[in-house]
């Protein structure tokens, strides 16, 4: 060897690239993100069967939100595609009575959307937020929270999550119409979802919209 040359490193054997990334895919970093991500793809994978069940579909997803990203209760409603009323069908984190009666509850568009009703606040073209201040129930819907003799506690910092504080995140159709939507309500550490976590909600909401368009809804 020629005194002061460099030695060239070994040859790599394109059998150890595939099986180290076949490694890496399968048991590489398993970090939260890592996590939700492969339950988000999973979800997605559900979207190229042909035998599609809206109905569990929805339970996947609501019960994906409430282990990966901490949020207390998680209601899935969507428009029936016969009356054309908004209809709760999955409800995650509550009380099988309270999940009863929230199934018992319809809406058409505009009450759905009645800011008298349910005052909120446009955080994303896809996202309204609901403040325990604003009272964004009607009488007589107390009950769809997980701890009715908490609402009206104060607020004391800008990230707390108070009794009766809610997202919506919309499911839209091809043209605009809104098929469904996400109701997030409360987090296990009591403060509102950080900006990381809406927009993964809203990628949900945004598979979700696809599952509807697919079974016409």
């Amino acid at each position: 060897m020629v005194a002061g040359a460099e030695e060239l490193p070994k040859e790599v054997d394109p059998k150890d690239v595939v099986n180290k990334m076949r490694f890496d895919y399968a048991r590489g970093v398993r970090d939260h993100s890592t996590r939700a991500l492969e339950a988000v793809c999973d979800l997605c994978g559900n979207l190229e069967k042909q035998d599609l069940n809206v109905d569990v579909f929805l339970k996947q997803a609501a019960e994906l939100i409430s282990k990966h990203f901490g949020i207390s209760s998680i209601a899935i409603g969507v428009r029936d595609p016969i009356d054309k009323l908004y209809k709760y069908k999955v409800v995650v984190g509550l009380d099988d009575s309270v999940a009863e009666g929230y199934k018992s509850l319809t809406y058409t568009r505009q009450q759905l959307f009645d800011d008298k009703t349910y005052p909120s606040y446009e955080i994303s073209p896809r996202t309204k937020l609901f403040l325990s201040e604003n009272h964004p129930y009607a009488d007589g819907e107390e009950f769809t929270y997980r701890r009715p003799q908490l609402i009206g506690m104060k607020r004391r910092s800008l990230t707390d999550s108070l009794e009766a504080d809610y997202l919506d995140f919309l499911c839209f159709g091809t043209g605009g119409e809104i098929l469904g939507f996400i109701e997030a309500s409360g987090t296990r550490l009591r403060k509102l979802p950080d900006a990381t976590t809406i927009k993964w909600l809203e990628m949900i909401s945004c598979i979700i919209g696809a599952a509807l368009r697919a079974k016409r809804y």
